[in-house]
């Protein structure tokens, strides 16, 4: 995540009960700054990303991408830094896809549960609708994207009752081939039109 997503993720550790002292693999699927930046708050961690990803962001120049430059340039001299290739299997039953498109070597992490897969999708799919129309936005390559999405569906539809976690958006299960999210979709607005704090109003976005 990025550094909009700090405090939460401490405080969904804590409710775990972990440490960030106690964390030993952190997966990044891509170098964009909302996606890469806290693997800071992970000292004793191996940081994985792909070799092809971690390549390509060194490349760019500064100040013109979504890639942290200074981030990926302390990324690059990390003792713990492990370089993924793709259909590796990174930690035991876990395996990487380079599925390219949103970035060159953006990465999708499949967890095997043993009855069931997860799907971490990172950027290489967003959302529901780049699922279903197998286009997407915001992307470097399109023909690489849809291909990618493809191998997406392959592993999600392996086994029925699989869970997707896309980049933003809801969490999916694919039960025959029907996908159900889990959760619901809030947004909302909070203002302040008054002359004090203490009166603010919600406007909800949510359809």
């Amino acid at each position: 995540g990025g550094f909009g997503q700090r405090l939460i993720l401490n405080q969904r550790l804590k409710e775990l009960g972990v440490r960030p002292d106690d964390v030993t693999d952190v997966l990044l699927t891509h170098s964009h700054f909302d996606h890469a930046i806290n693997w800071v708050n992970f000292p004793n961690a191996n940081i994985h990303i792909s070799r092809k990803e971690m390549t390509w962001a060194l490349e760019q120049p500064t100040g013109k991408t979504y890639v942290p430059e200074l981030y990926v340039a302390a990324l690059k001299d990390h003792q713990n830094l492990v370089l993924v290739e793709h259909d590796e299997e990174i930690l035991p039953g876990i395996k990487s896809l380079i599925c390219p498109g949103h970035t060159p070597g953006s990465t999708v992490y499949v967890l095997d549960t043993g009855d069931s897969d997860i799907v971490f999708t990172g950027d290489a799919c967003k959302n529901r609708a780049e699922l279903v129309s197998r286009a997407a936005d915001m992307t470097y390559d399109a023909n690489a994207t849809k291909n990618s999405i493809n191998d997406i569906w392959s592993a999600w539809s392996r086994r029925d009752g699989g869970l997707l976690i896309p980049g933003h958006d809801l969490p999916m299960v694919l039960n025959n081939n029907s996908i159900r999210y889990i959760g619901k979709h809030e947004a909302a607005i909070k203002v302040w039109f008054d002359d004090s704090l203490n009166k603010s109003t919600l406007i909800s976005l949510s359809p």
